[in-house]
């Protein structure tokens, strides 16, 4: 049973919201010294730690090297409640035009229950399941992790208690303003472990189709080639734009997964 409601009220949430229609501002506020150290303080952003995980079909995996959605799954399953927010905060602020805005965020572990039913609905184990596997067919790629700043948001006060997934599009998430922000909040999103992005220079022809998809800036055509970044967060979307499959994303070490859920679940208990 739901436990009692006590977190943020539905206007109250509303209002937050409308930082993601400012989301470029806010980003670049975390390059002032003093705002910047103010709002990682708030945010507790040493302890954020999000990572994507790319759903490009020809991911190349080595032997016995399971697919990165099961990071996901694992969690999911690992967790005591679940809660699906009735509209995406990044895409309904920003009036997504190619995603659907009421398609929200997931939220898993003990602390959602007191995210307020009018916010997001309260689902079964089988339903965010069902939920991640529609964001994967309808080519959003899911971001999971732990961000104090989604818990101020929902109303949590014990924001280690849960943890997030968004179902990110390359439009409007709040990540396509992580260039703007400071080296700081820029490196809390982690390549996942052992992710390796290459560019094949002899199928490259210099479109530069990869450089318009990555919404970190990471990539640029140096003589006619494509060249990755060292910042780049391995989220796949250049691999999936390239007609020339000159990009491949590939993973070798079997415990990467492993040591990812690891990473994410120090920060973050989601079992009652």
């Amino acid at each position: 049973m739901m436990a009692e409601y006590k977190g943020r009220s539905k206007k109250s949430f509303d209002r937050f919201l409308k930082i993601y229609k400012h989301k470029d501002f806010v980003f670049k506020l975390s390059n002032n010294r003093l705002l910047g150290k103010l709002g990682r303080k708030n945010m507790a952003m040493s302890s954020t730690t999000l990572t994507y995980l790319p759903i490009y079909e020809n991911i190349q995996l080595g032997a016995g090297v399971a697919a990165p959605y099961s990071i996901i799954e694992s969690f999911i399953r690992e967790a005591s409640h679940h809660v699906i927010l009735h509209r995406c905060p990044c895409r309904s602020e920003n009036h997504c035009e190619d995603f659907d805005p009421y398609f929200g965020c997931t939220f898993i572990g003990e602390a959602t229950r007191e995210v307020n039913p009018e916010v997001g609905r309260h689902v079964s184990m089988e339903e965010a399941l069902e939920h991640l596997k529609q964001a994967t067919e309808a080519g959003l790629i899911s971001c999971v992790g732990h961000f104090k700043g989604d818990a101020v948001m929902l109303g949590i006060k014990d924001h280690r208690r849960m943890m997030t997934i968004c179902h990110c599009c390359p439009c409007c998430c709040i990540t396509t303003s992580m260039p703007l922000a400071s080296r700081e909040v820029r490196d809390s999103l982690m390549r996942l472990e052992g992710l390796t992005v290459e560019v094949d220079g002899e199928k490259c022809n210099g479109c530069s189709l990869c450089v318009k998809s990555c919404i970190f800036e990471q990539i640029e055509v140096v003589d006619k080639t494509a060249v990755i970044g060292e910042e780049c967060k391995g989220c796949g979307r250049c691999a999936m734009v390239c007609k020339q499959e000159a990009i491949s994303i590939r993973i070798d070490d079997p415990t990467y997964i492993e040591e990812c859920m690891k990473r994410i679940g120090s920060e973050a208990t989601i079992s009652a």
